[in-house]
């Protein structure tokens, strides 16, 4: 086996702890699904879009023809169309 000075040896240990500890803290970290502070900015022909965890369309606030706001209930029919 190849002489390595033993400060090779523990960098590299180390190294692999640090790689451990940034994995398992990636996992425990939560998704982040809220905006708590500043704007959200939708430019050019785009819109926001809220959409429920059945992927159904639930608001859409933006250009879409000559409307700016719609809002669907959960069965999917359009509540309010501004």
């Amino acid at each position: 086996m190849a002489n390595i000075p033993r400060d090779i040896t523990d960098r590299i240990r180390d190294l692999e702890r640090r790689v451990r500890e940034l994995t398992s803290a990636a996992n425990r970290v939560p998704a982040q699904t809220a905006i708590r502070t500043g704007p959200v900015a939708v430019s050019g022909p785009g819109s926001l879009d809220v959409i429920d965890g059945a992927g159904r369309l639930r608001v859409r606030i933006g250009v879409q023809g000559d409307k700016t706001l719609q809002v669907w209930d959960a069965n999917g029919t359009l509540l309010l169309s501004q």
